[in-house]
């Protein structure tokens, strides 16, 4: 099976797949699930990327991220304000990837890419996942340096975590949405449709989509810039 690691949008072997228009058009006559993606991709497009970090955490952002540590499996865990991006540097490159979160986030994405793979290709899959890297590129890159010159800050390693990091959580709420389409789609059963809305990986996309950051996972504090 293809895990969502092994279609990183840094990979240079994603710009194997160009999907053009007509491909996902074709796609998505055999398999729906994928124009439910692909409205999701548009409206990552338009999201807040990196538009509030360093700012104080307001009851909308703590709620998603003790809602997020819930279903990752932290409840004890508290959302912990990151101020600045040296910070967020120092946060991001202490981060474990062995960790339990890690490893907790690195299950979920396998079950859900699993699940989507039960109705669609591994083609498929490559495709709407390229789409997606492809259509957040620009604005992604457009918004961290926005943020990096509003913060007096240079272009350095930290613009592409960020970014990487953004991709990643957008393939998470992807693939999150995908499989509750997928579901929907077998047993006509609606509440699958909110329970996508409510998987960790489509919190962690819906906290950058308010135009935070997200980092590691420290103790019991999620370093949130």
């Amino acid at each position: 099976m293809v895990r969502n690691r092994d279609m990183n949008p840094q990979d240079p072997q994603a710009d194997d797949w160009q999907a053009s228009a007509e491909s996902l058009l074709a796609l998505e006559a055999e398999i729906p699930l994928l124009s439910a993606v692909r409205e999701f991709t548009e409206r990552a497009a338009r999201a807040r990327w990196f538009a509030e970090l360093g700012e104080p955490i307001d009851p909308k952002t703590d709620n998603l991220a003790r809602a997020y540590l819930d279903g990752l499996g932290f409840p004890d865990a508290e959302p912990l304000p990151v101020l600045n991006w040296d910070d967020a540097l120092d946060a991001s490159e202490s981060g474990d990837l062995n960790s339990a979160a890690w490893e907790a986030e690195e299950q979920l994405r396998a079950a859900l890419t699993d699940r989507v793979l039960e109705g669609v290709s591994e083609e498929g899959l490559g495709v709407m996942l390229a789409h997606l890297s492809a259509a957040l590129a620009e604005p992604l890159a457009e918004m961290a340096d926005e943020a990096l010159m509003m913060a007096d800050e240079p272009p350095d390693a930290i613009r592409d975590l960020a970014v990487g990091a953004a991709q990643q959580a957008a393939f998470g709420g992807a693939l999150a949405l995908a499989a509750a389409a997928l579901e929907m789609a077998d047993t006509d059963d609606q509440q699958a449709g909110q329970e996508a809305l409510e998987h960790p990986l489509m919190m962690r996309y819906r906290l950058f989509e308010l135009g935070r950051w997200p980092l590691a996972l420290s103790g019991r504090s999620l370093n949130l810039f």
